[in-house]
């Protein structure tokens, strides 16, 4: 049987642009947007509770041609203590950005760049030696001791990848060890759908991702939304060293609730799993300088 998904609840946010990723750490919800000059703080109820300032651009949407496009972030542990790791797509020059914001309250000194962890020359010649051309990073999680990151296809390269690289970065120009695998959608799926964000559950082995349909056939474009996605794989860590990975399911969110049609859905987090129950909060990006957020109930059957 598949999971049953419920909305619970959404708001719309009018003020906070083009949302691409959210996180939630001790509870808070850390919310990205890929043209905007802040990360947003807001509380599981969806109130705003701090902004942390990442760029200083005058106007509310950072110009497509400049922006770091932060598409995905994961939280992280250094040294003990926790960071939000976000990447641009790395789909331009200007995009191929990191950033690490502590979460201990202090202030980051965005005019101090953090030290390349995994973004380097030597990544991406690794990055093409696999077959990968056309370089758009959108989602990242964490397994075990691997970094996960997603590289979202498009009409004309329709195919999505998961790249598993190690701990290792401390060197940016150090040969990064990493192994790449092809995801496959599932064969009742008739369009193509780029995956928009990822998810690791430790407690259940699941990697959840989120995908939508986007009628662009190249990693800069936006193009006319269409139907978005909530796809899990289960006991990943028994098959992410496989050259495919095919996820066991694929959910269409539109056929779940109305409010989810023209909505990207772009970002995912858990916020607490009791038995097969999982709160999960989503993030969508309207490509009209708003974003939406969703919060869902999703009750696996295994």
């Amino acid at each position: 049987m598949k999971p049953v998904l419920e909305l619970l609840n959404s708001l719309l946010i009018v003020d906070f642009p083009s949302g691409s990723s959210i996180n939630y750490y001790k509870g808070k919800l850390y919310l990205i947007g890929d043209d905007a000059n802040n990360l947003l703080v807001l509380d599981n109820s969806y109130q705003q509770v701090d902004s942390i300032r990442l760029f200083d651009f005058p106007i509310k949407r950072i110009p497509k041609k400049q922006k770091a496009d932060f598409e995905t972030s994961t939280v992280i542990q250094v040294n003990g203590e926790a960071y939000i790791f976000i990447f641009g797509s790395a789909s331009r020059k200007e995009r191929k950005v990191e950033m690490l914001i502590p979460l201990d309250g202090s202030t980051p000194d965005i005019n101090k760049p953090n030290a390349p962890v995994i973004y380097s020359n030597a990544f991406f010649e690794q990055l093409k030696s696999t077959g990968i051309e056309d370089v758009n990073i959108e989602g990242s999680t964490t397994i075990g001791d691997y970094f996960v990151l997603g590289n979202r296809g498009n009409t004309a390269n329709p195919f999505n990848y998961l790249v598993f690289t190690n701990n290792g970065f401390s060197n940016p120009e150090k040969e990064v060890a990493f192994f790449v695998s092809k995801l496959v959608l599932p064969e009742q799926i008739h369009e193509f759908a780029g995956v928009s964000e990822l998810c690791y559950v430790e407690s259940k082995d699941l990697l959840l991702f989120t995908l939508s349909s986007e009628s662009t056939n190249n990693s800069y474009d936006d193009g006319d939304i269409g139907d978005s996605y909530l796809g899990c794989i289960y006991d990943i860590t028994h098959k992410m060293h496989q050259p495919e990975l095919v996820l066991d399911e694929m959910i269409n969110l539109s056929a779940i609730n109305k409010e989810f049609e023209h909505e990207k859905i772009e970002g995912i987090c858990v916020e607490a799993v009791h038995g097969n129950e999982l709160s999960i909060h989503l993030v969508s990006d309207n490509d009209g300088g708003e974003s939406k957020l969703f919060h869902v109930k999703m009750v696996l059957s295994v």
